[in-house]
């Protein structure tokens, strides 16, 4: 804002921040809130003259209405759904335990394989306990300066 005078504006200039919050600087006209749900129409006023009422299409025609839709196809299982489903689920087992066993012949050989790293990692253990025994027995009876 630069004044010329103290009564007259000579330039008026807008900051791109401030221009971006103008949107929020704005008052609303009124408060959004949610719809509220219908009131639920009581008995009697349905029963004498509760004027016309919106039905959905479901709770017209639907399953809600107790009569079944006859364009619907409904599976019939015959007498040997019962095997094929036996089958199914054979076939389902079959392969679980097809996996489980995998995973076990999986963590048979990663634990081998934990096994002979442990087992070298105590023998290198080892070998560094006795070089440093001995690289202390060497250098036991010598005086610092002699070293």
């Amino acid at each position: 804002l630069y004044l010329a005078t103290p009564t007259e504006i000579q330039k008026f200039t807008v900051c791109q921040e401030f221009s971006h919050q103008y949107n929020n600087m704005l008052g609303d006209l009124y408060v959004p809130h949610e719809m509220p749900e219908a009131p639920k129409e009581s008995f009697f006023k349905g029963l004498f003259g509760g004027g016309m009422r919106n039905l959905d299409r479901e709770e017209l025609f639907g399953e809600s209405s107790g009569k079944a839709n006859r364009s619907v196809a409904k599976h019939i299982p015959g007498p040997n759904a019962n095997i094929q489903d036996l089958n199914a689920r054979t076939t389902s087992v079959t392969s679980e335990i097809g996996k489980a066993h995998q995973l076990m012949l999986e963590r048979g050989d990663k634990l081998s394989q934990l096994e002979e790293r442990t087992e070298r990692m105590a023998n290198e253990a080892q070998q560094f306990s006795s070089s440093a025994h001995l690289l202390m027995n060497k250098y036991k009876d010598k005086k610092w300066y002699q070293l």
